[in-house]
């Protein structure tokens, strides 16, 4: 009875041994698959915030592009982006972009810059040197690549000396070809532009966009500071590109395209400088003043300017091989 007993107490544990084995085996089992399924899930949610990062940063990155487009059109004359790159992280990224101006028909690279972008942009630190000038000389300021970058003069300023690069005109060599920023004795408009600068290839406008405040800076400047510490930079210039041999329908193309770079801009100078013309009335391109113009050409095609009682100043910007 007792060795009965015994063997149904065996019995009972090794049916316990075999429960507690299958629990574990099911056990297992559920949770390889809680992980199977954990890990598709994570997969797929990886894929999805992958792919909704990258159109979401592809977004932001072109509108980007056309903003820094505009942007670059407006405040650098003759001014483009000819090559970006840009690299993506997580909800933003940066933008290398080239920036280079077309001289004629041949390109000349500027510099190169760096623009992040997106709701969380990579941090970005630059260094960098500005030019020089010693005493008695016109302050040079370079691009990146070594072209000089043109001064200009507004023709309602009066000022204390006038830069006249044209008069060293002949020591360029005539393999050269020639940009030069020209500064007029007053505002004109687009039908005089051909007979005060007959012959000459014209690739840029200056119009006048500066506010009261702006003219009163200058004008106290040009009277308190040294005859050659008083201009107007380029780059705080405003104008538009003008195409090769451009008549006067196409002058007003160009003009509406310029108008086009300031409304989507999304820079509240530019939107303000907007309005301002839009009120005086110069979205009518043929009343437009314009204050200065860009001509290039080889040495013996710039001569003709020489002498030119229109031209108060003029300043070199690029100067490249020809060919």
């Amino acid at each position: 009875m007792g060795d009965k007993l015994n063997d149904n107490e065996l019995d009972q544990i090794f049916d316990e041994d075999k429960l507690d084995r299958a629990i574990k085996k099911g056990k297992q089992k559920s949770t390889k698959r809680t992980v199977l399924i954990s890990l598709l899930v994570a997969c797929l949610a990886f894929l999805l915030i992958t792919a909704g990062n990258a159109a979401l940063t592809i977004n932001m990155s072109n509108k980007t592009f056309q903003t820094m487009s505009a942007y670059i059109e407006l405040t650098v004359p003759n001014g483009y982006i000819s090559k970006s790159v840009d690299t993506f992280g997580f909800l933003g990224g940066r933008s290398n972009y080239t920036i280079s101006r077309t001289i004629g028909n041949k390109p000349a690279v500027l510099e190169e810059r760096v623009q992040p972008f997106g709701l969380l942009p990579q941090f970005i630190m630059t260094r960098g040197r500005g030019g020089g000038h010693s005493a008695g000389d016109w302050p040079s300021t370079y691009w990146e690549f070594g072209y000089n970058k043109m001064i200009f003069f507004h023709p309602q300023i009066t000022y204390k000396e006038y830069k006249n690069d044209l008069a060293n005109l002949s020591q360029i060599g005539n393999d050269k070809l020639i940009e030069v920023g020209l500064s007029f004795d007053k505002p004109y408009t687009i039908s005089e532009l051909a007979n005060i600068l007959p012959g000459v290839n014209i690739s840029w406008c200056w119009i006048d966009s500066f506010t009261k405040d702006e003219m009163n800076r200058y004008k106290k400047e040009a009277e308190k500071y040294d005859a050659k510490a008083t201009f107007i930079s380029e780059f705080d210039t405003l104008g538009f590109n003008l195409r090769p041999s451009a008549d006067n329908e196409n002058f007003g193309t160009d003009y509406n395209s310029f108008l086009y770079n300031l409304k989507i801009s999304s820079n509240q100078k530019f939107l303000a400088i907007l309005d301002s013309l839009t009120t005086k009335g110069y979205t009518d391109p043929s009343k437009v003043p314009i204050l200065g113009a860009i001509v290039y050409g080889t040495k013996d095609q710039l001569e003709s300017l020489l002498g030119n009682s229109h031209i108060k100043a003029s300043s070199f910007g690029v100067i490249t091989e020809k060919y």
